[in-house]
């Protein structure tokens, strides 16, 4: 029997209310329920609803039934959304202690109001933190819940569609560059379904696409994503920067390339925005330092660079991402034999700043980068191999990356090992030597994902 609910109630004001929140239209919640002029009618106080089609409304707008009859359910709704966003706010300033607590009493309430809509937000928050703290089997848990949810609304396919993009980041920190672009591309066409809703997330999925490519070395296909991108939420500077790596990988003429590289760098560094200060300086030690080696230009910027790297490198949020940069300064000096006491002061620096870091692919490369320090400028084998020896002994047994790679080579270069064996690891040695941008220095060199 369908029970009528009286017309004087404000249910059809909470339907409306929480429709309008979801970015649903009339006709998207009427359609498999009722006409969208008997919904209208609802939604005005004209006509009561049954409580049959008050559940497919529920469910629909993936809202317990206690929404509205609950007299307290406003309030609990606004507590759960301040509740996410405190944690949102956490994740961003890397709490991670209070995260985990936070975390834990957002699910309890989600229980205990059963509010079990915002369930999906549990998950993907939780995605979030395990991604960010490099617990990438959960992280992979939880994003894959909100990735395969059923629900259709807006709200869920906006929140899916970031899932998507911090997973594709998930697999792109394991180097499954392919399955993370076949990921994003799931992606863009789900986002089809609304794409007026969906405007910032599909922006997020081009930016994300393009890096993407680019590491793949599809160079046309990463311009082609980036181009794409409307700047809702990006910065242009950040599409700016991507468009300018597109050109250096191109091999674009070297000039321009630099001469838009300070300019970037300038307006960045207008702007304060230090993360794209620290990448705008990592080209344009690259190409400087690469191209114009003995000329004025390095002599120049060396002082700015100091002066900004100086600031940076005293800031606690980024002294772990400044080390970095000063680890590409040292390699690229040492590859073109540059100034033997500027490459001291490098070495130097990096060694102070490795006592503020547990990163154990930042120890290792500082051990590598020392030791091909003594070899090519104070010809000490017995040092260089004890520094490779440290390298190899700081990386993870589980490692199997570039670097690792690298360190056995000086270490048998040394050992004046010579096999087949040796002769293809030179071979391979040689075809990298010029793709050391994105083997070593990726997370230097790449803007972040966007999610």
């Amino acid at each position: 029997m369908k029970t009528q609910i009286p017309r004087h109630n404000n249910i059809g004001e909470k339907i409306r209310e929480k429709r309008k929140e979801l970015r649903m239209t009339l006709g998207e919640l009427a359609n498999g329920i009722c006409s969208v002029g008997k919904l209208s009618n609802i939604e005005n106080g004209h006509t009561p609803v049954s409580t049959i089609d008050l559940k497919k409304f529920s469910d629909k707008l993936e809202t317990p039934i206690s929404y509205f009859s609950d007299p307290f359910i406003s309030d609990k709704i606004q507590d759960l959304d301040y509740q996410k966003q405190k944690i949102k706010d956490l994740i961003y300033f890397k709490q991670w202690d209070i995260v985990v607590i936070e975390l834990e009493a957002f699910k309890r309430k989600i229980d205990s109001y059963q509010i079990t809509s915002r369930e999906i937000d549990y998950d993907f928050l939780s995605g979030i933190y395990y991604l960010e703290t490099n617990q990438l089997y959960l992280s992979e848990k939880f994003l894959t819940h909100v990735m395969e949810l059923k629900e259709t609304n807006n709200y869920s396919l906006r929140l899916k569609l970031k899932a998507y993009n911090a997973a594709a980041n998930l697999f792109f920190t394991q180097k499954k560059i392919t399955k993370s672009i076949q990921m994003l591309e799931k992606a863009l066409e789900l986002s089809r379904e609304s794409p007026t809703i969906t405007k910032e997330e599909r922006d997020n999925i081009y930016f994300n696409l393009s890096i993407l490519n680019l590491c793949a070395g599809a160079y046309f296909k990463a311009l082609q994503s980036v181009n794409n991108v409307s700047h809702y939420l990006i910065d242009n500077h950040e599409t700016e920067y991507i468009q300018i790596l597109i050109r250096l990988l191109e091999n674009s003429p070297l000039s321009d390339v630099r001469k838009d590289l300070l300019k970037l760098r300038e307006k960045l560094q207008q702007k304060k925005d230090k993360e794209g200060i620290i990448r705008g300086w990592a080209l344009t030690l690259y190409t400087s330092m690469t191209y114009y080696p003995s000329s004025d230009l390095f002599d120049t910027l060396k002082q700015q660079f100091w002066e900004d790297m100086g600031v940076i490198s005293q800031m606690d949020e980024y002294k772990e991402t400044a080390l970095p940069l000063f680890q590409l300064a040292l390699f690229v000096s040492i590859t073109n034999n540059y100034n033997l006491y500027f490459s001291q002061d490098l070495v130097n620096k990096t060694k102070e700043l490795l006592l503020n870091t547990a990163h154990k692919l930042n120890t290792a490369r500082n051990y590598y980068l020392e030791g091909k320090f003594h070899t090519e400028y104070l010809s000490s084998k017995d040092t260089a191999l004890n520094l490779f020896q440290q390298a190899l002994d700081a990386l993870d047994n589980e490692y199997n990356g570039l670097l690792k790679a690298d360190i056995l080579f000086e270490i048998s270069k040394l050992k004046s090992i010579k096999n087949d064996a040796m002769l293809a690891l030179e071979l391979y040695h040689g075809h990298f030597k010029n793709q050391f941008l994105f083997t070593h220095f990726d997370e230097l060199i790449l803007p972040t994902f966007k999610y």
